[in-house]
């Protein structure tokens, strides 16, 4: 996958995220537990991607904290990611925001990655601060 455009936010410190963000169209599929504990997979698109997730559109109902695993049919990757917000719902499906148990910049399988992707494998997680 090659990227269409990167997110300008990426320089201004207040909207800073641990990897740059990329607007691509990623073919993935899905795995999520029901209320009923049921295993279902959803084929769908991440719309937005980085190291560490990214946005995908479900249908699935899913809530903030729960955990799913997706893949990514071409490469073959599976990782496990944490549902970190539920945007706008529209024409069926909502926009996920998922994040992954452990930086995965190779998961996506994007060419040309911004610079940061490289060093995420290796950066430990930052935990946050007592205040």
């Amino acid at each position: 996958m090659t990227p269409s455009r990167l997110h300008d936010d990426y320089e201004d410190p207040r909207l800073r995220r641990r990897s740059r963000r990329i607007v691509v169209r990623i073919h993935v599929l899905v795995r999520v537990e029901t209320d009923m504990k049921e295993t279902v997979w959803e084929e769908t698109d991440a719309i937005v991607v980085n190291a560490h997730g990214g946005l995908v559109l479900l249908a699935a109902k899913v809530a903030s904290d729960k955990f799913l695993t997706i893949q990514n049919p071409a490469n073959g990757m599976e990782i496990m990611a944490r549902v970190t917000g539920l945007g706008p719902r529209f024409m069926g499906k909502t926009e996920v925001g998922i994040e992954f148990i452990r930086p995965a910049p190779e998961f996506w399988g994007v060419k040309n990655q911004p610079k940061d992707w490289a060093s995420a494998a290796s950066k430990p997680r930052r935990e946050p601060q007592n205040a």
